[in-house]
C-alpha cells in the first residue's frame, strides 16, 4: 500500500501508536476478547484488508484471533515449519512478503486459501521467546509499504508485550483453575472417603478433618479443626512420646513423601480407646511440613483376633488355660526353675465320680460340676498359679515357690476343703484325687506332668469315693 501526501506524518502514527498501546494494555479482558481487540486495531491502523494473531502450539501455527473480513479462518492449523510465520518465529524478527505467488519462503496454497496476496509478520514475545505472530495482509501484491513495516514492528513490540503478558496470565488463569478443580475433586474425595483422614501442621494443630473422622472420634469438623490433635486422640499414657516423635520429624532434614504404616491407640469422644490402622504421609512445603494420617478402624479385627487367640488357648467351658497354653507356660516356668532355683509344685486331679454324674443327670450338670470345681479352685489359689483344664475331668495347678512336700499339702488340702458344699442346687458333693509332684531340677515338661499324672492315678486307686492327694515320689 503505497503511502500519500494524506497519509499521517510519522509523528502521528508514533502517537497513534502509543494511544492504541495505552487503550489495550489498560483493558480488562479475557484473553480471547483482548486478541480481538489487537487484530481489529491492527486491520483499523494498517489499513489491511485482515489481520490475524497466530500462536505458535508445538509444530503448528493456529489462527486464534482474526479480523471480520477473515474471521472464519480462526482455528486454521498450519504446519509450523515451511510457513511464513513459522519462519517469522524462528528468525524472531519482522517479515515482509511482497507476492505469496513468488516468494518461496510462503505457503502460497494456504495464502491462496485465505485470500492472501502479500503480508507482514511480526513475532510476539513473552519473557525472550517467541509465542506467536501479529499479521497483517493484503489481496493485493505489494500491498504494503516500507512504513508499514515499521509501524508494525512498533505496534508488535507494544502490543506484543502486552499480549505475551494476556496469554502467560490466561495460562496462568487456566493452571490456577485447573488446580483449584483438582483440589475440589480430592477434598471431595477426602470428604466422602471410608477412612478417616486428618491432616495436621507440625505443630499438632489440626487442619483437615472429614467426615469420616467426624464418625469414628465423635468430634465434629467445627470443634476439631485447629485442636491439637495429640491433646484430642492420643491416650495419656502416648501423649509425650508422640509429641517427642512429631518435634523430631518436624526437623529431620527431609521425610516428604515418606510412608509409615502402623497400628496405634487412639481416643473416642466418649474416651474409649480404639485400635487403628494408621497410613501417615509427610508433605514438606515451602517453609513448615504437613502430616495426614489415614485412619481405619480395626478394634472388631483385633478383638477377633484376641478371641481367636484366647480361643487356642483357653478351655471354652472353664475359662481355664487349656492343655496347649498351659504347656506353653510349664516350658517357661521349668526354665525359670533351672535358671533361679526356683521350686516348683505341680498338682493333677481330676473329679471323682464324674462319669457316673454325666451318665445319670445328664452333661448339662456334668458341666456345672467342671465349671463349678474350676471356680472352687481359682478361688483358694494365688494369682500367680497357672490353673488349667486338660480334658475332661482333668485338671492341673502349677505353684511357683512351694519348697516342701508340707507347703504342697497344706495347699491340696486347702483345695479339698473348697470343695465341701455341695453343688449348687444339688444335693451333689465334689470330691477330687490329687497328684503332687515336686520339680527336682532335672525333668522336662512332659516328663514332669507324666509324674503328677502317675501320682494322680495311684490317688484315684487308693479311695473310696471321696478326696485323696499322693505324692510323686512316694
Amino acid at each position: 500500500m503505497e503511502q500519500t501526501q494524506h497519509s499521517p506524518s510519522r509523528i502521528d502514527r508514533m502517537s497513534r501508536i502509543l494511544a492504541i498501546h495505552s487503550r489495550i494494555v489498560e483493558a480488562d479482558l479475557d484473553l480471547a476478547v483482548f486478541m480481538q481487540l489487537v487484530v481489529d486495531t491492527l486491520q483499523e491502523f494498517t489499513r489491511a484488508r485482515g489481520a490475524v494473531v497466530e500462536l505458535v502450539e508445538i509444530d503448528e501455527m493456529v489462527y486464534r484471533a482474526a479480523s471480520a473480513t477473515i474471521a472464519e479462518h480462526v482455528g486454521l492449523r498450519l504446519p509450523r515449519k515451511g510457513s511464513f510465520s513459522g519462519l517469522c518465529v524462528e528468525e524472531a524478527k519482522v517479515l515482509r512478503c511482497d507476492d505469496a505467488e513468488t516468494d518461496t519462503r510462503v505457503d502460497a496454497e494456504a495464502c491462496r486459501k485465505v485470500g492472501v496476496r502479500s503480508m507482514i509478520c511480526a513475532p510476539l514475545f513473552q519473557e525472550g521467546s517467541p509465542i506467536g505472530v501479529l499479521k497483517v495482509m493484503s489481496s493485493v501484491a505489494n500491498g504494503f509499504c516500507d512504513q508499514d513495516v515499521y509501524d508494525l514492528e512498533s505496534m508488535s513490540a507494544v502490543l506484543g508485550a502486552a499480549l505475551g503478558k494476556q496469554v502467560a496470565f490466561n495460562r496462568l488463569e487456566k493452571a490456577e483453575r485447573r488446580l483449584r478443580a483438582s483440589e475440589a475433586r480430592l477434598s471431595a474425595i477426602l470428604e466422602h472417603a471410608n477412612d478417616a483422614v486428618v491432616s495436621i501442621d507440625q505443630n499438632a494443630r489440626i487442619i483437615q478433618w472429614n467426615r469420616a473422622a467426624e464418625q469414628l472420634f465423635g468430634w465434629r469438623f467445627d470443634e476439631a479443626i485447629g485442636r491439637d490433635a495429640i491433646e484430642l486422640l492420643a491416650p495419656i499414657h502416648q501423649r509425650e512420646s508422640t509429641r517427642r516423635l512429631l518435634e523430631e520429624s518436624a526437623h529431620k532434614p527431609s521425610i516428604s513423601g515418606i510412608n509409615i504404616r502402623k497400628e496405634v491407640c487412639a481416643l473416642h469422644r466418649t474416651g474409649s480407646e480404639l485400635t487403628l490402622e494408621c497410613s501417615l504421609g509427610v508433605l514438606q512445603m515451602e517453609e513448615w511440613r504437613e502430616f495426614t494420617a489415614f485412619l481405619h478402624d480395626i478394634s472388631a479385627r483385633k478383638q477377633l483376633e484376641q478371641a481367636l487367640r484366647d480361643l487356642a488357648q483357653t478351655d471354652a467351658l472353664t475359662g481355664l488355660a487349656n492343655r496347649r497354653q498351659f504347656m506353653d507356660l510349664l516350658h517357661l516356668a521349668i526354665a525359670r526353675s533351672q535358671r533361679s532355683k526356683v521350686q516348683l509344685a505341680l498338682f493333677y486331679m481330676d473329679l471323682n465320680g464324674f462319669k457316673l454324674i454325666n451318665d445319670t443327670l445328664g452333661h448339662d450338670v456334668g458341666d456345672q460340676a467342671l465349671c463349678e470345681f474350676a471356680q472352687r479352685l481359682t478361688g483358694c489359689v494365688r494369682e500367680t498359679d497357672v490353673i488349667a483344664r486338660l480334658g475332661g475331668d482333668e485338671f492341673t495347678l502349677l505353684a511357683e515357690g512351694i519348697e516342701t512336700r508340707e507347703q504342697a499339702e497344706a495347699l491340696a488340702h486347702k483345695i479339698i476343703a473348697t470343695l465341701q458344699p455341695s453343688l449348687q442346687g444339688t444335693d451333689i458333693y465334689l470330691a477330687t484325687s490329687i497328684g503332687i509332684s515336686l520339680y527336682d531340677g532335672s525333668a522336662d515338661a512332659d516328663s514332669y506332668l507324666r509324674q503328677a499324672d502317675a501320682a494322680m492315678f495311684a490317688a484315684k486307686r487308693q479311695t473310696d469315693g471321696g478326696s485323696r492327694l499322693v505324692f510323686h515320689p512316694r
